[in-house]
């Protein structure tokens, strides 16, 4: 089960594409100018089976986190493995995969500019400024301007922890900011190319569309070998077709509310659909060694020469990506399960 697990993002994109059209699938590729470390070509790639202008979708997307595409994208080479079953002529499937392909080529979080794409889905009226209440104080120990090392981090985190406690940590670091461009969670300073080619894609795609069901793979949050899946509200639909996977985004649980997150894209394109989303969420380590894996890869990218063999890129490929088969057998087990939840509630 775990050779559905790719060494890289160019052996995923091709497995990808070949298994798309093998299974009858329209292979659409949108093609960004950033490049990989030996200048490959770049692209988000969108398998879609089913009618072009569908009434009912399923959309399942992986990668919009760089580097936690490697899980995705085996959820997605395994199913297409199994086979897409036949749709109506007004429904549709359309496999998404690696929506940042610069950070999963570099084995980073975020794209080319720094930008975590999950920050960057802001609407028209919105203004990408502003930082979490805490940030700034924390600017220094997250963002070190120097290239990676560990001394005195945990020391650090451990005195950070004790004054301000977890939750309140985790919506002043990860909620997302658009002041400090090299700093972690840097939702930009406009919509970046590759979101919006999805969002001029999906335009197109979902004109007629009346309900949407959309699961975004993720992981680095919760427990290891367990997975949750994230909403906004907790609707009865979702309730009924996940079950108690469901868990509210809020500090109390293993997520935080965000700005300008995915599903903020979905919610304005389809504004007069039913519109259910949800982000799967593997869990791998603790937030505090999450914390230290991404940091040392920014000050990496940000003040190093880059290279993906160095150690600061390994470590953070294995905490989002852990290599335990167990953990990797749990993702293609409950990745399979989720996807025919969601056809159920997609399509009933």
């Amino acid at each position: 089960m775990n050779d559905y697990f790719s060494p890289d993002y160019m052996t995923a994109r091709r497995r990808f594409r070949e298994a798309v059209t093998l299974r009858g699938g329209r292979l659409d590729s949108l093609e960004l100018t950033a490049k990989g470390p030996r200048d490959e070509e770049l692209t988000i790639d969108i398998g879609w089976f089913g009618a072009a202008n569908p009434r009912r979708v399923l959309v399942h997307s992986s990668g919009l986190h760089g580097v936690e595409a490697f899980p995705g994208s085996a959820i997605q080479l395994q199913w297409l493995a199994e086979g897409i079953p036949p749709n109506p002529e007004d429904r549709a499937i359309a496999l998404v995969h690696v929506l940042n392909p610069y950070g999963m080529a570099w084995l980073r979080r975020f794209n080319e500019h720094n930008v975590d794409l999950n920050r960057n889905f802001l609407g028209l009226d919105e203004k990408f400024e502003g930082a979490p209440e805490g940030y700034a104080h924390l600017n220094e120990f997250l963002n070190p301007l120097v290239p990676p090392s560990s001394a005195g981090f945990y020391l650090q985190a451990a005195v950070l922890l004790a004054r301000q406690g977890m939750a309140a940590l985790k919506e002043a670091v990860a909620a997302g900011q658009y002041e400090y461009p090299k700093g972690l969670f840097f939702g930009g300073a406009r919509l970046e190319q590759g979101p919006a080619k999805l969002h001029d894609y999906m335009v197109a795609r979902l004109k007629a569309v009346e309900r949407i069901v959309a699961i975004d793979v993720h992981t680095g949050l919760g427990t290891f070998g367990d997975d949750r899946l994230l909403v906004r509200t907790m609707a009865s639909a979702m309730a009924a077709a996940f079950g108690n996977r469901l868990q509210p985004l809020g500090t109390s649980g293993v997520a935080y509310q965000t700005r300008g997150d995915q599903e903020n894209m979905y919610q304005r394109l389809c504004s007069g659909a039913e519109v259910y989303f949800a982000t799967q969420e593997f869990g791998t380590y603790h937030p505090v060694k999450v914390l230290k894996a991404l940091r040392a890869e920014n000050q990496w990218h940000n003040y190093g020469d880059r290279a993906v063999d160095h150690p600061a890129k390994t470590r953070l490929r294995a905490v989002f990506s852990p290599e335990a088969p167990s953990w990797r057998t749990y993702v293609l087990r409950r990745g399979h399960e989720v996807i025919s939840q969601a056809q159920t509630l997609a399509f009933g």
